[in-house]
Order: C-alpha cells, then sequence, then structure tokens
C-alpha cells in the first residue's frame, strides 16, 4: 500500500521524544531546548550566491535540540533520533573536521561562536527531528540555527541575528565544507508565518510578502533519490558563474541582464549564466502574483524555473522531472518545480486545498509505476523562524 501524506509531529511532540531520549542517554533531564525549523524555496534557485533574490518560507517542520550538562569533560556526546546513530566531539578538537557528516554543522557552530569569544561548554544533546534530511529542506541550516541558540542558551550570552546568521553560514562553508549562500540560515532564523521572506542577497535585505494559506496548499513530495549538496556538482555550478561574471567584468551575475548574455562565447558558461539572470527576474515576478494571490501566475513561474533548473542549469534529474510532469497533469495543480539545490531530494508542488490528497495519491501510485518506488509526501505550512520560535521554548 502507498503511503499517502506523512503526519507532521508537533513541537510539543519532538520535544518530549528528545527529552525521553536524552534521559536515557545522559541519565539527566533536559535543562536547555533550542529548535529551528526547516524551509522550502518557492522560488529563486541557485541566485543566492550570485548575489541575486529568493523567496523562501520557513515550514512547520522543526529540527530540535535537547541538552543537559556535559558527562564528560571536554566533550560533546550527541545522539541523533532521525539517524539512529551517536556522535562525541572532542571540544580540544574542534578545529578537525569530524568524521560523521552531520556532527560537523554542530561542530562548525561551536567553532564559530569559540571565535566570538563564546565557548560550548560539554554537553549530552539530543537531535529530534522531522526535517527530512537530504531532501533540500534545510535540514543542516535548522540543526546549525539551533545549535547556535542552544549555546546561547546554555552560556547566557547572546548574539545578533544577523551574527547568529553570519555565524551558522561560515559553520557550513568551513567546517562541513559546503560552499553554500546565505538563504537557508536567514529564512531558519527570520522567518515570519503567513508570509514568504524576498530576500535581496547583494545587501541582506529582507521585505515579507504575505502568503495567504487559506487559498493555496503546498504538497512536498520527496523523489527518494537523496543529494548531498558537498558533492562536486553544486561547488562547479559556483565556480560557472564566477567564471562568467569574470568574463562578462562584472563582479557577479546579478549585474547583468539577459541581453548581456550574448557576450559570452562559453554555451556552457551562458547557459548557466542565462539561468541565473532569468531566475531572478522571475523571483521578482513571483513576489508580486504572491502579493495579489495570482495563483496561476506563481504556477507558470515555478515551472519555468524548473525547465530552466533541468536544461540551463543541469540541476534536475530523471525522478525530480517525472514528479513535475506527473504534477502538472493533475486538475487543481497550477505549478510545480524542484526545490533545494537539485541533484535530487524534493518538488514543491502548488496546489488548490481540495485537491491535495487526490493530487498526492494519484502523483504517488504513477511514480511508483514509472520509477520503482514510491515518493515521500509532506504538507507543509509556513512557521516561524528560529529566533521567535526559541523565544518562546
Amino acid at each position: 500500500m502507498l503511503p499517502m501524506i506523512v503526519p507532521n509531529p508537533s513541537l510539543a511532540s519532538l520535544t518530549e521524544s528528545a527529552s525521553d531520549a536524552l534521559g536515557r542517554f545522559s541519565g539527566c533531564p533536559p535543562k536547555w531546548f533550542a529548535a529551528a525549523p526547516g524551509r522550502v524555496n518557492l522560488i529563486g534557485e541557485h541566485t543566492d550566491y550570485n548575489a541575486g533574490w529568493v523567496l523562501p518560507i520557513a515550514i512547520d517542520r522543526y529540527t530540535l535540540l535537547a541538552a543537559a550538562p556535559g558527562g564528560e569533560a571536554a566533550q560533546l556526546r550527541v545522539r541523533s533520533l532521525a539517524f539512529e546513530e551517536e556522535g562525541v566531539l572532542s571540544l580540544d578538537a574542534l578545529d578537525t573536521p569530524h568524521p560523521t557528516p552531520w556532527m560537523r554543522y554542530l561542530q562548525g557552530v561551536a567553532v564559530q561562536y569559540r571565535r566570538m569569544g563564546i565557548e560550548c561548554p560539554a554537553l549530552d544533546i539530543v537531535v529530534a527531528s522531522s526535517v527530512p534530511p537530504g531532501g533540500g529542506l534545510s535540514s543542516s541550516a535548522a540543526l546549525e540555527l539551533a545549535m547556535a541558540h542552544l549555546l546561547e542558551s546554555v552560556t547566557g550570552q547572546s548574539l545578533s541575528s544577523a551574527a547568529r546568521i553570519d555565524a551558522s553560514i561560515e559553520a557550513e562553508r568551513q567546517t562541513a565544507g559546503v560552499p553554500c549562500g546565505m538563504m537557508d540560515q536567514t529564512v531558519v532564523e527570520s522567518a515570519h508565518p503567513e508570509h514568504a521572506l524576498l530576500l535581496d542577497c547583494a545587501d541582506k535585505t529582507v521585505t515579507f510578502v504575505p502568503f495567504r494559506q487559506a487559498e493555496v496548499t503546498l504538497l512536498v513530495i520527496h523523489s527518494g533519490v537523496s543529494h548531498s549538496l558537498a558533492q562536486s556538482a553544486y561547488a562547479q555550478r559556483r565556480d560557472e558563474c564566477e567564471r562568467g561574471a569574470r568574463a562578462l567584468g562584472v563582479s557577479t551575475l546579478r549585474e547583468v541582464g539577459l541581453s548581456d548574455l550574448r557576450a559570452l562565447d562559453d554555451e556552457l558558461l551562458r547557459r548557466r549564466a542565462h539561468h541565473v539572470v532569468s531566475e531572478n527576474v522571475r523571483v521578482q515576478r513571483s513576489a508580486a502574483a504572491l502579493q495579489r494571490c495570482d495563483w496561476d501566475t506563481l504556477g507558470a513561474l515555478m515551472v519555468d524555473s524548473h525547465t530552466s533548473l533541468r536544461d540551463d542549469y543541469a540541476v534536475s534529474c530523471h525522478e525530480l522531472d517525472v514528479l513535475v510532469r506527473l504534477a502538472v497533469a493533475e486538475a487543481g495543480v497550477y505549478g510545480a518545480r524542484l526545490t533545494g539545490g537539485g541533484f535530487g531530494g524534493c518538488v514543491i508542488v502548488l496546489i488548490e486545498p481540495e485537491r491535495l490528497e487526490a493530487v498526492a495519491d494519484s502523483i504517488g501510485r504513477q511514480y511508483a509505476e514509472q520509477v520503482g518506488w514510491a515518493p515521500t509526501n509532506y504538507r507543509i505550512r509556513s512557521a516561524a523562524g528560529a529566533n521567535a520560535l526559541c523565544a518562546a521554548l
């Protein structure tokens, strides 16, 4: 029997699970909690590291940390409920990347906070999360921002949201080895419920755009193909964009228009740049469509974005293309596109609310027939960022 829509555990249920697990893991009840949401990017893919615009939302799926004073001196002992793994990090060896990839995100935040004079003490931590890993929903940024808030709660030393975001970005770049942009950490920290966040990645200004979710529903479908943004393909796309900008004599591709791209002799670089420049236009048009609740226009722009990501930027894959094709053929679907870095992960579908279950069921059955396995479906809603979440814990 094919799964329908995966139930969404509440933040309270994650807190209870983490608390129970910490008692077993540490022998102590939790003294501190911190949480951060995942995110979905409505549109604006691979534009953030090109100083462009993005239009993400935080989602009602969370990563929660429960912590107690450490039982071992100068160590972080961490148990992940999602991975069913435990890791130990020596606080005396923070500059040596941990062998377990997910531990590096926690380690990287501790490194950045130490550089700002905030020392991470010995802690026992349990991580409970409803953000699917490897799906392009920013499970890494959620883990980083939750860790940042946890360190501030434990030490009683607070940073501004801007400093917290910067620390999390550098943690991902320097310790996890992922050349990320600024979008994920910004929206995970700063989002407002019932709003999308129009982020100008050049000057870091944010405009909150109302997102009236009573009129539409967002369905996220995981293809079953996991991705790793640390793979060479992601870094290669970034390098290609930088080469294209240099060839055009500008600092970033934000500074050029579509007509300027004719000056690029290299066809590959021209295609990469064409995606970035055209995607920036789509983001602006999408924000305007969202403001006036023009779902038909927003859906069409989502489909155009996917086509560009597939053809010009070459970050889609067969499974994502099948999901988008199946989705846009369904009655009641306004549009669909891959979300996240690509190379696997998820698509996001904009749907009439009353069609949600039927669309999820139809796509799931056809996808299983064509690909060989069932996708995983998540209904999502916009949520508050970590700054607001942790203030309420």
